[in-house]
């Protein structure tokens, strides 16, 4: 079932929620009724944009489950012990990826509250749902 949203293009609700905007403000710019709307039109949009498959919700394009699969190689990740970090600080800083990709770590955060140093190093990585800072020795 397709919904038509009063010929709103798709890629515009994605570059104003890109430029930061919030659902509710895009909703009021364009004048949406639900913000379930505007979430609908934002991956449209993603998906014109080719940023994610395109994905089709019909009930016709359900195909029926094959007979037999074909062999195929099972890649699993591999499994991290279950390590608790040593130190959990939680900030009421929330940060948000910039149209460019970046984000902003800044002096009161880094060093005031996280307890970094001027002339630190530290390598970033991702645990599940986490971005890690770990601090490492000063490369030579």
């Amino acid at each position: 079932m397709q919904i038509e949203y009063k010929n709103i293009d798709p890629k515009l609700v994605v570059n104003e929620i890109r430029n930061g905007r919030s659902l509710e403000s895009v909703q009021k710019l364009f004048g949406i009724k639900f913000k379930s709307e505007v979430q609908d039109l934002y991956l449209r949009g993603l998906m014109e944009l080719g940023e994610i498959p395109k994905l089709d919700f019909s009930r016709s394009s359900v195909a029926p489950k094959p007979a037999s699969l074909p062999d195929r190689t099972v890649v699993r990740r591999r499994e991290k012990p279950q390590s608790k970090p040593g130190m959990l600080i939680r900030t009421s800083n929330f940060r948000t990826i910039g149209q460019s990709g970046s984000i902003t770590l800044n002096k009161a955060l880094l060093i005031e509250q996280l307890g970094f140093g001027v002339g630190d190093s530290f390598e970033i990585f991702r645990e599940e749902d986490r971005v890690v800072l770990k601090k490492v020795p000063s490369p030579a």
